[in-house]
């Protein structure tokens, strides 16, 4: 409940079919839809991958490697920024058509955001002119900058200023679906109350912002990957193999970092959302939208087998790693297992016949599994378990000299134990408390993993500090089932970030703006699933149709 001088009219009812533009045998949902999804696709490679090439930068500038190692991580940095200036012009293409697709489909809709949020539109306007410039800049004078050490600190303080402006932008475009999800800074009635600050810093906005920031570097990062990944498949030279298997694997250690961070974000904004609006929250995990988040445990799951995968597969490129190769059947078998207990469903999706004939919404045999304690219980150990990868990964071509490797191992050994005891722990006791408190239990399980797998990685890096290396990395000996891993990641970082981007926008169910502005379309329900997701792969198909436009050219 806000209060505030009343200084706009109140939010339009649109009626169907006066206040709706017609598309013909195409539902203006749908349309908005593919829109919505190119350009926000695009739009975060185009975000994220400066942000990347700003920390590379800064990663060789300050860790002041030999030359060599310098200039291939300004190398790589110089290409993710060039890799993204021809999706510069698509992503602005893709602006103008969502923009029209707006005015001509939801005329009503976007005259009255339009008007609340004209400030804001003016800002993003400055902001968009400003990234052009700054981006122009950054990549055009970089050879001439960094030829001096004077060069490359204005170089730097360029990337910075591009990146927050990069950032500015993600916060204004958050700010209309925010406000969509969660208004504020207007009365019951959709007036604006005279404060613009209070209609863009909605509830859910922050957490938003965050988890856009997060996904943008994570998805330019699989994104340059699974390029790096055809290159190497590609090149006949064996520096250019050696070069583009480097960078795969820096682009899979910036996603898995990215990776570890986004749940806190996730469980952040879930949270809020459950605050703001009980109802909304209940939709998403236990409603018509739970069914989805089945789906995206299955996608998650694979995406941290397929990144599994791809750190076994470079053990390869490295002497000695033989000895670790009995221990991958075991930590398979762990994420296998877990991975059916993390996407095994709780309630079947059915019709309200079988939901008679089952006597409840569980199922009598079913319904006796897929409960979040345990759900939560197998994605941890996976977490855990991707952590224990990553130690040996680092250990693969090492034999240890230090005095207390053998207390080091028996501390790395405990650390694990004592984190998956307890996990299983809150799990077990999460299955005997209320559903309220069972929820509560997620945050620490999943501290546990992270802060595990944190100290390990750290613990195995004091231990590496003094090891004999076996030989350095043989990089360009790939097998190419590791590339072929690269891509698997991004197909399906991809499938589950336009995954989550319907579900976020169905969550508010047949509202334009929730509570306040309602869909009268014959389109406005939530579409089914089996249609939803022939529209995802629509969008999955047309996204990778630009990328390998652009790689082919």
């Amino acid at each position: 409940h806000q209060s505030g001088p009343v200084s706009g009219p109140p939010a339009p009812n649109p009626r169907f079919p006066q206040d709706y533009g017609s598309t013909g045998p195409l539902e203006g949902r749908t349309v908005l839809w593919v829109a919505i999804e190119q350009h926000f696709l695009l739009g975060s490679l185009i975000l994220g991958a400066p942000i990347l090439a700003f920390l590379l930068e800064l990663f060789a500038h300050f860790r002041r490697f030999p030359s060599d190692r310098e200039k291939r991580y300004r190398r790589l940095a110089h290409e993710a920024v060039q890799f993204i200036l021809p999706f510069y012009t698509i992503t602005i293409v893709s602006g103008v058509v969502l923009l029209l697709g707006f005015i001509y489909c939801y005329p009503v809709f976007f005259g009255y955001m339009a008007r609340l949020f004209r400030p804001v539109v003016f800002f993003y306007a400055i902001a968009f002119l400003c990234e052009s410039i700054l981006l122009f800049l950054y990549y055009y004078c970089w050879d001439r900058l960094c030829a001096t050490e004077n060069g490359k600190w204005v170089h730097l303080s360029l990337g910075a200023l591009l990146n927050t402006n990069g950032v500015l932008i993600i916060f204004w475009a958050n700010s209309w679906m925010s406000f969509m999800m969660s208004p504020a800074g207007v009365d019951a009635h959709g007036r604006f109350l005279g404060n613009i600050w209070r209609v863009v810093h909605t509830p859910i906005w922050h957490p938003l912002n965050i988890h856009r920031i997060l996904a943008s570097a994570m998805f330019s990062g699989v994104v340059i990957g699974a390029v790096a990944a055809y290159r190497f498949l590609r090149s006949r030279s064996e520096s250019e193999r050696a070069y583009y298997d480097w960078v795969g694997s820096v682009m899979m250690s910036i996603v898995v970092i990215s990776l570890s961070l986004l749940p806190f974000a996730g469980y952040w904004f879930a949270q809020v959302i459950f605050k703001y609006r009980q109802r909304m929250g209940v939709t998403l995990m236990g409603g018509e939208l739970s069914w989805l988040f089945v789906v995206q445990a299955m996608l998650i799951g694979a995406i941290f087998i397929v990144i599994a995968h791809y750190l076994w597969q470079g053990m390869v490129r490295m002497a000695g790693s033989e000895r670790y190769y009995p221990s991958i059947k075991y930590l398979l078998m762990t994420l296998v297992v877990c991975f059916l207990v993390w996407s095994t469903p709780h309630t079947l999706p059915g019709t309200p016949e079988e939901f008679q004939a089952m006597g409840s919404a569980q199922h009598p045999v079913v319904g006796n599994y897929g409960i979040m304690a345990a759900k939560n219980t197998a994605i941890n150990t996976i977490i855990l378990t991707i952590g224990l990868c990553l130690v040996i990964y680092q250990r693969c071509n090492k034999v240890f000299t230090a005095s207390w490797v053998q207390e080091g191992n028996i501390i790395l050994a405990v650390l694990f134990a004592i984190a998956e005891v307890n996990i299983l722990f809150l799990g077990v006791y999460g299955i005997y408390v209320p559903a309220r408190n069972r929820v509560a239990l997620a945050l620490p399980q999943f501290s546990t993993a992270l802060t595990a797998v944190a100290a390990g990685y750290g613990i195995n890096w004091l231990m590496l500090r003094s090891a004999k290396s076996l030989g350095p990395i043989r990089w360009g000996k790939l097998p190419r089932g590791g590339a072929y891993a690269l891509f698997a990641l991004a197909i399906l970082i991809t499938l589950t970030m336009i995954l989550m981007g319907y579900i976020r926008s169905s969550v508010r169910l047949d509202w334009h703006i929730n509570e306040i502005m309602r869909d009268s379309s014959p389109w406005a329900a939530t579409p089914p699933i089996g249609r939803a997701f022939g529209i995802i792969l629509l969008n999955l198909a047309l996204f990778w149709g630009w990328i390998i436009l652009v790689v082919s050219l």
